[in-house]
């Protein structure tokens, strides 16, 4: 998909070259994420009862632990404009020279305006950044995704943009991704980078099991598919899917759900105990009873046993190419011979869905210039320098673009981006995100293990979930 063989951070990362596939970590049970998500449901139930002193405090010592400064821009001693921006590409050590790079070059071509790079963890952003609004104290601009992006629209405190999107601007951007970041009526996002989920299969490891290179096209004939491969290569991961407690993994699931005719929950109702969710934990037994998958594996664990063929499907973004070529260095020919990609398999309806893991891009209103705060995150989003300096070289990410030209329509033009954009993209559809979502992922996830890791009937994990999902979403 790309030319460059730069590893992406998108979430995840890859694991250290001294893990061997066969050997899986102990699982993840409850992670970082699950904590500040928690942490961040709390903070929303309690703010009413806080006072100003507490709150100050809470924001300071925040501050201190996630090496988030806050603060929105203004102007230098000389006049320059100064817009702030919080992201995680700079707190990440693969990313941080793209991002770096670029902030210089809107610099040079906007000698008038300052960018104050505010870097946080993408596991602290979400919730330093409600600090930083509760407290009058937010960056004019942020990098989002997903969940986050709603957290943040729930404050009141995102700035709508449709002001500023000329007709011509909204013609550049494919319009499913744009409408990602409409919440509530108001477009209060952008989309930065463009990564759904998708089915990568290895034609390789799948030619070797005796099986066509033709990835499966349903969940049953991917059972199917990885049953015939574990037989002859047992050490080979079949099957790469994220199942830790965090709302990553519930991202991952929702759409393999939903192709099996069920939702966790729907709007305030739970929905866990119907048939469309016990057949997801059913299959998610069956992949780690019968050996397809490790359990309590993040995403990114399954890309660097990828690069050494042993991985046979993975669900993942756009990642993959970029991690796999920076540890084996295979050419960009190599790599399409190897590895294809594709739609998330379709259930019995023969629906087939995916989930975004965009970057987005909010402003905050309290920026004092709005203007310079929009020329930034429009040329992230849309400039050729951005899109091939960043978000290709990067983020192994798909632009945002509709209809991208010249150089960047020459590095997309390859098998991996065209069914990225033709096959994949026109499926995605967002999980149920908001105040539910943060409230009862953990308790959604927490069962997906207990169906992994025990012989707990189904139901009965169902029916329990269901009771819990009840209570999380009545809190």
């Amino acid at each position: 998909m790309l030319k460059s063989s730069q590893p992406a951070t998108q979430r995840e990362s890859s694991q250290p070259a001294t893990q061997r596939a066969e050997v899986p970590r102990q699982p993840e049970r409850v992670s970082r994420r699950a904590h500040g998500s928690r942490a961040r449901t709390a903070f929303w139930r309690s703010w009413p009862a806080l006072g100003l002193v507490a709150a100050v405090v809470a924001l300071a010592a925040s501050a201190c632990t996630s090496g988030g400064s806050g603060g929105s821009g203004g102007t230098t001693s000389n006049g320059k404009t100064v817009v702030t921006f919080a992201n995680w590409a700079d707190a990440e050590q693969n990313t941080h020279p793209g991002i770096d790079a670029a902030i210089k070059q809107f610099e040079k071509l906007h000698p008038n305006i300052v960018i104050k790079s505010e870097p946080i963890s993408f596991t602290d952003i979400d919730h330093q950044l409600l600090l930083e609004v509760r407290s009058g104290n937010a960056p004019d601009v942020a990098e989002l995704q997903g969940d986050y992006t709603y957290d943040q629209a729930a404050t009141g405190d995102l700035q709508p943009l449709s002001s500023y999107m000329t007709s011509q601007w909204r013609g550049q951007i494919i319009p499913r991704e744009l409408n990602l970041g409409t919440i509530g009526g108001q477009q209060v996002a952008i989309p930065w980078t463009v990564g759904p989920y998708a089915l990568w299969y290895n034609k390789d490891v799948m030619q070797k099991a005796g099986l066509s290179p033709t990835p499966p096209s349903t969940w049953t004939q991917l059972l199917a598919d990885a049953k015939t491969i574990h037989a002859k290569e047992p050490k080979v991961i079949t099957f790469g899917i994220d199942s830790t407690t965090r709302e990553y993994a519930l991202d991952q699931d929702w759409p393999i759900m939903k192709s099996l005719g069920g939702e966790p929950f729907s709007g305030s109702k739970a929905t866990a105990n119907t048939p469309g969710v016990k057949d997801f934990l059913t299959f998610m037994r069956t992949a780690a009873k019968d050996g397809y998958t490790p359990e309590g594996q993040k995403a990114g664990y399954f890309r660097q046993p990828a690069a050494s063929n042993q991985v046979a499907f993975t669900v993942d973004g756009p990642y993959v190419k970029g991690v796999v070529q920076s540890l084996n260095k295979v050419s960009d020919q190599q790599f399409y011979q190897t590895w294809g990609v594709t739609q998330l398999p379709a259930g019995p309806s023969g629906q087939h869905y995916s989930a975004p893991t965009d970057h987005q891009l909010v402003m905050f209103k309290n920026a004092p210039d709005k203007q310079a705060a929009w020329e930034f995150m429009s040329w992230l989003a849309t400039s050729n320098w951005a899109v091939l300096n960043y978000t290709l070289k990067y983020e192994n990410s798909i632009p945002p673009l509709a209809s991208p030209s010249g150089a960047v329509a020459a590095q997309l033009n390859n098998p991996i981006a065209k069914s990225f954009e033709q096959d994949i993209i026109p499926t995605v559809m967002s999980p149920a995100w908001g105040t539910h979502y943060s409230s009862a992922y953990l308790d959604f996830t927490s069962a997906v293990q207990q169906a992994m890791t025990t012989s707990t009937p189904i139901p009965s994990i169902a029916s329990s979930l269901q009771s819990k999902i009840t209570t999380d979403l009545a809190g």
